[in-house]
């Protein structure tokens, strides 16, 4: 009994893991599509992430048209909005919805956010592939942006 129970373990061991090595073949050549143009000289062109004490002087001087995107969930959001007049939150999993993308500036720059900068640069990196060229994201986050926020750097009075 216990020989047919490990036989039968191992056989479905095995079945579940010849599964888990299968993949969309339609989604990789996609994601390949956006991955590729992440070379080095790409890379080295920078110009993606941006620090918090920029976006707050930015905000501050109020000289450009800035568009901050929170990406993070509306239940984060709920605890922690962005007041900004520029402020815009469309959550990560539906950014790339036509009517959301439509909801973007064309001109003009935009800071992506979220809490940490993870979500953010993903998205910052999928924006840009997307053909937006004025996207960059705050590095460290929401987090980084209020550690740096001080009376004399409030960009809203």
């Amino acid at each position: 009994m216990k020989k047919t129970l490990s036989v039968l373990s191992l056989a479905l061991a095995a079945a579940l893991s010849f599964n888990a090595q299968a993949y969309d073949e339609a989604m990789a050549a996609k994601i390949d599509q956006v991955t590729s143009k992440m070379d080095h000289a790409g890379l080295l062109k920078g110009g993606c992430k941006v620090s918090p004490e920029d976006v707050l002087k930015t905000l501050a001087a109020g000289k450009e048209k800035v568009t901050l995107l929170d990406v993070r969930t509306p239940a984060e959001a709920k605890v922690v909005a962005l007041s900004h007049p520029s402020a815009l939150h469309i959550p990560l999993d539906k950014l790339f919805k036509p009517e959301n993308l439509s909801r973007l500036p064309k001109d003009g720059r935009i800071f992506v956010v979220c809490h940490s900068g993870n979500r953010a640069a993903g998205a910052t990196a999928l924006l840009s592939a997307a053909g937006f060229t004025n996207v960059s994201y705050v590095n460290g986050g929401l987090i980084a942006l209020v550690t740096n926020l001080t009376p004399k750097t409030v960009p809203v009075e």
